[in-house]
């Protein structure tokens, strides 16, 4: 059988778009093998699809982890088979190209992000710079391309002239297509993914102020910006009404999706990678039944404004914030009218719609 080794820089507990891929390449008749870090460590459930091969890379973050994760990806490319390579983001292209190459083998990269473009290093000139390189050497000549947000697609064509396929970051269906509830006592809002800078969870924390005690806010993930969530919450004395579940397979979400009011899908505008971003979170929290806050970027606000699935902000000043959710979770009209337009959203934004852009992938190996 024909293999796709998929490389990641993760340990594939939270990354739902490399197991839907993997999904769709199964489908197909591949094999497919997964690898990335053994940090944090933790056991990812033993259904998944997919072989996954995680490494342990002496560092965690910084120059030496990309430099080690690289050499550490090579070294196991090296050694194993492969007939495709399916490259996630800039940190694993170097490895994955050069094995790609020497093995004469094709290779796909997958743009989930915009590195040179990401929230942490605009401040840092010469990280940013290091990025733009490694852009300019490896990103040209790949065999495919693919990205997850128009305004990426866009970006990437203007600053490389690399024609790249959408491919967005869609959930599998939920047959069960949940409708919104019309109240709920506490009233839940959810934020579900990665704690890292910009994304409006501090200013969401801080909106409670300015809520009713009824309101609670379920914190789901984990990462940079943790400890000092956590450290905001007990300031403002909100322990009560915020909690932090830590980190979770996404197996388990729906266990914390139930209920919710409303889902938080909010950036800061820190770089253009936030400016086009477009989440899997906001497609999760429609095919959950919940309407979503966003911020009023281009690709995230023709979703919720187009389809009518939720409310989008123009500033993440907390108050504004605040009357944001309160307008979300008390208008019974709006309640009434995402009961139709979420489940409808829920039918089109659907994996087994996107997956359609991976039929001819299998046609890149001879």
């Amino acid at each position: 059988m024909q293999r796709v080794i998929i490389t990641t820089s993760n340990n594939l507990l939270f990354d739902q778009r490399v197991n839907k891929i993997t999904l769709s390449l199964e489908k197909a008749g591949l094999e497919v093998w997964r690898s990335g870090r053994n940090y944090p460590a933790i056991k990812p459930p033993e259904n998944r699809p997919g072989r996954t091969i995680l490494l342990n890379i002496l560092f965690n973050k910084g120059p030496l982890f990309y430099l080690f994760l690289n050499i550490q990806t090579f070294i196991f490319l090296l050694f194993n088979k492969f007939d495709l390579i399916w490259a996630v983001d800039m940190d694993t292209l170097p490895a994955a190209k050069t094995a790609a190459l020497l093995k004469r083998k094709p290779i796909i990269f997958d743009g989930h992000d915009f590195f040179s473009e990401l929230p942490e290093i605009q401040h840092n000139k010469i990280v940013k710079k290091a990025w733009q390189l490694l852009e300019k050497i490896f990103l040209p000549g790949c065999d495919k391309y693919f990205t997850v947000s128009p305004g990426l697609v866009e970006l990437y064509k203007k600053r490389y002239n690399i024609n790249f396929r959408l491919l967005r970051n869609l959930p599998l269906e939920n047959n069960l297509a949940p409708i919104p509830p019309l109240s709920g006592d506490p009233k839940i809002i959810l934020y579900q993914g990665a704690l890292n800078v910009g994304r409006g969870i501090a200013q969401t924390i801080e909106s409670l102020q300015f809520l009713s005690e009824e309101y609670r806010f379920v914190v789901v993930g984990t990462g940079d910006c943790a400890d000092e969530l956590k450290e905001l919450t007990k300031q403002l004395d909100l322990e009560d009404r915020v909690i932090f579940t830590g980190p979770l397979p996404f197996e388990e979400l729906h266990k914390y999706q139930k209920g919710a009011l409303v889902g938080i899908c909010t950036y800061e505008n820190l770089g253009l990678n936030h400016l086009f971003s477009l989440p899997n979170r906001l497609f999760d929290y429609l095919q959950a039944g919940i309407p979503v806050l966003t911020s009023n970027f281009p690709d995230m606000a023709e979703i919720v404004r187009n389809n009518e699935t939720g409310l989008v902000i123009d500033n993440l000043e907390p108050r504004n914030v605040a009357n944001a959710i309160k307008e979300a979770c008390e208008n019974q009209q709006l309640r009434k009218k995402w009961q139709q337009t979420i489940p409808r959203a829920a039918k089109i934004f659907t994996w087994n719609n996107e997956a359609k852009q991976l039929e001819d992938v299998k046609n890149l190996i001879k």
